[in-house]
């Protein structure tokens, strides 16, 4: 008996040290989305069923703001979301561990500068002296203070300026308690189809406003094929936008009316048609975050600046990689 029950001990102790002993739980990749437009692509990829086909264990939250998602990677409660290129830009010179895994989307055509539907203003140029409600310190309030304004020779000292999250921002224009403000779509879209405000801007005449996807430097070192996963069912979503945008829209359209977002369907295929599929970290993307740094350090949102051509904070190889085995181009 004892010879039996020293036996099995040195199994067990053989095979544990082959590491075979004790089953673990698979790795979930936790994943985020935003709210608005740009999370679109997160939600066809899980509505769609394109990380269940890739066999990806995974979590899926939503989040209102882009810089909620960044901060829960930094606290490692997220492994993998979207935020604006200036959270971004701001946590990486603060000395945060975030890495940039690729490029979310081109926002420009979903991001409006907005008034009321019968105001008289036509052009930003009318509007000196009147309040704007933003929300301070992210991408889009960035290009409008760096590049939209400058182009009307305005400055951040023209305006009285209130800061809210995108939710507010229609009530706060239809209103009147602000005379201007910026908002992204499909806010913007369903704003306006019920006749609450029109848009007198987008971006893309003045900015490549982008989203940067953001990954958790500690899961992208343990479980990097969690990733790769990731992006082959994440970029047959942005496939299926370029080769069937009304199938894409109708993913997303159903997905809005199970979380009790009231909107119709041509809302969400007006709007899926102005986005942008642009996932690629190139040269002219951190050219790009170099300026906006420098900007944002004269703008006193940053003590100092960051360059992002020596800085160690980027690995899009796990897209490049998922991108070969999918077919993107």
């Amino acid at each position: 008996m004892k010879r039996i029950i020293t036996f099995v001990f040195a199994l067990v102790v053989g095979v544990a040290m082959l590491g075979l002993s004790v089953p673990t739980e698979a790795a979930k990749l936790r994943i985020g989305a935003h709210r608005a437009i740009m999370g679109s692509f997160e939600v066809v990829a899980h509505k769609g069923g394109f990380w269940k086909k890739e066999g990806l264990d995974y979590t899926f939250t939503s989040f209102k703001q882009g810089k909620l998602m960044r901060n829960a990677i930094i606290q490692n409660n997220l492994d993998t979301g979207t935020t604006g290129f200036s959270p971004f830009s701001t946590a990486i010179s603060r000395g945060a561990k975030v890495t940039a895994i690729g490029v979310t989307a081109n926002i420009c055509g979903t991001s409006h500068v907005i008034v009321a539907k019968n105001s008289k203003w036509k052009n930003l140029g009318q509007l000196k002296g009147k309040t704007f409600v933003t929300k301070k310190g992210t991408s889009v309030d960035f290009a409008l203070k760096s590049y939209i304004l400058p182009a009307y020779g305005l400055g951040v000292g023209d305006f009285t300026w209130l800061s809210t999250y995108t939710t507010e921002r229609v009530a706060n224009v239809a209103s009147g308690k602000a005379d201007v403000g910026i908002v992204g779509d499909p806010q913007y879209e369903i704003a306006a189809q019920k006749g609450m405000i029109r848009s007198i801007e987008t971006y893309c005449k003045y900015d490549a406003t982008r989203m940067m996807h953001v990954g958790n430097p500690q899961t992208i070192k343990s479980n990097r094929d969690l990733y790769v996963k990731y992006f082959r069912g994440w970029l047959k979503a942005h496939m299926l936008l370029r080769s069937n945008p009304t199938k894409y829209g109708d993913i997303y359209f159903s997905a809005l009316k199970e979380i009790g977002t009231k909107t119709k369907r041509s809302v969400i295929q007006n709007v899926v048609r102005r986005l942008k599929s642009a996932p690629y970290i190139t040269g002219e993307v951190k050219a790009y975050l170099n300026d906006m740094n420098a900007k944002q350090v004269k703008l006193k949102w940053i003590k100092k600046g960051t360059n992002f051509f020596t800085k160690d904070t980027f690995d899009d190889s796990m897209l490049g990689e998922a991108a070969i085995q999918v077919g993107y181009r």
